[in-house]
């Protein structure tokens, strides 16, 4: 029993040292210092974060805004980029067909509700708002762009006599006595209301009739005021509601924006300082260079393109079976000017082109387990992306393999950074150059052969 609890501790003694050989055998984390590494034999891995990169700030696209959950209302200055100007037209659609308004109906009010998303941008202030009537009717099925400019009738459908309204959604709205639910309120003509009593019973008795009577509406801002909020266009709780009364009752009737009508975003910019340029360019191919900054703006607005020149040169120093191991786009915000009254997209987006021009995905963007990322980091104050199977497609589309669909002898397409919600905010932000001192926009490559 004594020799027995003798070899106790040795046993123990063995079993810890093995352990501790086996821990420190453990193979590191490849990715930790290898920016520091120069091209090593040792480990055949070869780490670049000066890699040419051309990055420039370019006009975006009008982008497709057709039937989106939300809209936005309001104009925003975003310091060092500028305005933008956001409204939107929508159908509104009857809340229930064969709707009988009685004998001698007579108009009490009418008024737009359209409720909040809760999403505000830039410092809130009260507006006056428009309300127009669509010339023509839209339709659901057909694709509609945020530089859309719909023609509409001369006459102005809502009350200029009530001014500015609160487009504020954390400020109660009073009516009357009552607390009513967070809303942006505009008060609509009673000569329009009346005009909607008055006709024949058929126009009422389904949405293609009522429709082709009225085509919709178009809203917008008129200037006075800052700041915008968003509203909600597709769950029904935006509408147009009717009180009246006839010989023998009162009521009301609602005329909603349901997820069945047609419906646009719109927006307009005016660019300030070095981005003027691109308020008239002279060509499609107007930009703004990034040496020392580059912009991203939401509401169709900014976007920034990246061009890698001379990414070959990977292939021409470690061979054809160089293989990326990790491809990391660094884009810090330049705190300059930087308001924090103002803050910067949560996510952006990178997108490519196919043959036709067209914006489309990128193969990290579409490829299963790949956590692309692009979220902004608070602490870090930068975007980091992972498109390492973009860069290998690259890579390989220039040893005479395709990309995507297009074929070894056409060029490669830009990337672009974009807004992750170019369509339902007003959102800029502004990242570093590629020609600063410190802190730079950079791509870091990691290849190994």
């Amino acid at each position: 029993m004594m020799k027995q609890k003798a070899n106790i501790p040795w046993a123990a003694f063995w079993t810890l040292w093995c352990l501790i050989i086996f821990v420190g055998c453990e193979k590191p984390d490849s990715s930790i210092g290898l920016g520091l590494q120069p091209v090593s034999e040792m480990f055949g891995v070869y780490t670049s974060d000066t890699l040419t990169v051309e990055m420039v700030t370019v006009r975006e696209d009008s982008l497709s805004t057709a039937r989106l959950s939300a809209a936005v209302l309001g104009r925003v200055f975003t310091p060092r980029i500028g305005w933008t100007t956001a409204g939107f037209a929508t159908q509104l659609r009857l809340s229930a067909p064969g709707i009988d308004f009685g004998s001698n109906p007579q108009v009490d009010s009418l008024f737009l509700s359209l409720r909040f998303t809760g999403d505000t941008y830039g410092q809130l202030s009260d507006q006056s708002m428009l309300v127009q009537q669509l010339a023509d009717s839209l339709s659901y099925d057909s694709a509609y762009y945020s530089n859309f400019s719909p023609e509409v009738t001369h006459d102005i459908l809502n009350d200029l006599s009530q001014g500015q309204v609160s487009i504020n959604p954390s400020q109660d709205l009073i009516v009357g006595e009552d607390t009513v639910v967070k809303q942006i309120r505009i008060n609509m003509n009673p000569v329009f209301g009346q005009n909607i009593l008055d006709q024949d019973t058929t126009i009422f008795q389904d949405n293609e009739s009522w429709l082709n009577f009225f085509p919709g509406i178009v809203v917008s801002t008129m200037g006075d005021g800052v700041g915008a909020a968003g509203v909600d266009i597709s769950s029904g709780l935006s509408l147009m509601r009717l009180h009246y009364h006839n010989d023998n009752d009162t009521s009301f009737y609602d005329f909603i924006i349901s997820p069945l009508s047609a419906r646009v975003n719109m927006f307009r910019q005016d660019y300030v300082g070095e981005l003027s340029s691109l308020n008239t360019p002279t060509s499609d191919s107007a930009f703004v260079a990034g040496d020392q900054s580059l912009y991203v703006m939401s509401g169709s607005g900014l976007k920034t393109q990246l061009r890698i020149p001379y990414l070959n040169s990977i292939t021409d120093s470690l061979g054809a079976e160089r293989a990326v191991q990790k491809a990391e786009l660094i884009l810090p915000l330049d705190e300059s000017f930087f308001d924090s009254r103002y803050p910067p997209h949560e996510q952006l987006f990178i997108l490519t082109e196919n043959p036709e021009g067209l914006s489309v995905s990128t193969p990290d963007q579409v490829s299963l387990g790949v956590n692309i990322d692009g979220n902004y980091n608070s602490s870090t104050k930068e975007y980091r992306f992972n498109i390492s199977r973009t860069i290998q497609q690259i890579l390989n589309r220039e040893s005479g393999f395709a990309y995507g669909n297009f074929s070894p002898e056409e060029p490669v397409p830009p990337l672009y950074i974009v807004s992750s919600r170019a369509g339902i905010s007003i959102q800029g932000v502004v990242i570093r150059g590629t020609g600063v001192d410190l802190n730079r926009a950079r791509l870091v490559l990691t290849c190994s052969h």
